[in-house]
């Protein structure tokens, strides 16, 4: 079997204000706007009645400085339910389940401040990380509270590591 990313999708309570959160603010484009409206959807989800929309978003360097083909390819989706409503709740940053989403950003300090001007919530200022040469890293929320990390292109550099873990 062969795996691959296709999508990574989050659930919004106003499509149009995170579409200007994600485009307008961190800079993705728009792909595609979609709507589903019972049918497969709502067979796909084991739910009745099921209307949702969404905007299909590719950030414009591509996956991890990779640039992108002329395909689609991987995208980030935005969802906003019209039927059912979603409920919604934050949970504390460590909770599970829980996840967030990472971009690739050229300078976090900056793009920082950027946030900061427009009122994002930030969990900190940047994080200066070092060894494997030197980033920054920044956590902050989307407007649903949406876990997000920026993390810097082009700087510092992975090395897998052994850890032994079975002393715990």
């Amino acid at each position: 079997m062969t795996v691959t990313i296709d999508h990574v999708a989050l659930m919004v309570s106003d499509l149009e204000r995170s579409r200007e959160f994600y485009c307008d603010l961190l800079g993705l484009e728009v792909v595609s706007p979609e709507e589903h409206n019972d049918g497969p959807i709502s067979e796909m989800v084991a739910m009745e009645r099921v209307h949702m929309r969404e905007y299909r978003l590719r950030a414009p360097g591509g996956v991890n400085g990779h640039t992108r083909s002329a395909e689609q390819g991987f995208t980030f989706d935005l969802i906003q339910w019209i039927h059912p409503e979603s409920p919604s709740g934050r949970v504390p940053i460590h909770h599970v389940p829980s996840a967030h989403i990472c971009f690739g950003v050229e300078n976090v300090p900056a793009t920082y401040e950027k946030l900061r001007a427009a009122g994002v919530e930030i969990v900190s200022p940047p994080v200066r990380f070092e060894g494997e040469g030197e980033w920054h890293v920044l956590f902050f929320y989307d407007p649903d509270g949406n876990l997000l990390e920026l993390n810097e292109i082009g700087t510092g550099q992975q090395v897998p590591h052994d850890f032994d873990w079975t002393e715990d």
